[in-house]
């Protein structure tokens, strides 16, 4: 597995990743193009948002965003394509975010996280600060999980 900088060519490949990978978690498919806008990257997003896309066989299996334009920067996007999930990229993209943030300054990285992913996060050393409404249809008890990851 390899990691690289995004470029803009990689925004095609890598807005699919993400459906693909939201839709893992069982999501319909109203409710993934209800959310398309949010899961997109944009050109205009790479730059307070860089990306590091993990390629295996020059082919990108999986990326992370991290948000410069926020306070704490916070985590916009981590995604792995399910067939590739449990390899490590997830890891291996999450780190590069923490020592990217660390690099800026930063002594922790904010993460609105997925109720799905926050488990992947807690194991990875993030903690719990709260939760905001998140309700969809069929669930609206739904929450987002609120972390911190100590980039050090």
């Amino acid at each position: 597995m390899n990691l690289r900088c995004g470029t803009p060519r990689d925004i095609p490949a890598l807005n699919a990743i993400a459906i693909e990978s939201k839709a893992h978690w069982g999501y319909s498919m109203e409710q993934l193009q209800a959310w398309l806008e949010d899961l997109s990257v944009t050109e205009d997003s790479l730059v307070a948002r860089p990306v590091c896309v993990a390629e295996e066989g020059g082919e990108p299996i999986g990326f992370a965003q991290v948000a410069t334009d926020t306070d704490p920067w916070e985590l916009w996007a981590l995604w792995v394509h399910p067939r590739h999930m449990g390899s490590g990229a997830g890891k291996a993209l999450l780190a590069w975010a923490r020592a990217f943030a660390a690099a800026g300054g930063q002594t922790e990285l904010a993460i609105d996280s997925d109720p799905n992913a926050s488990g992947f996060y807690e194991h990875c050393g993030a903690r719990r600060v709260g939760a905001v409404a998140a309700p969809i249809a069929g669930s609206p008890e739904r929450t987002r999980p609120q972390l911190r990851l100590p980039t050090r």
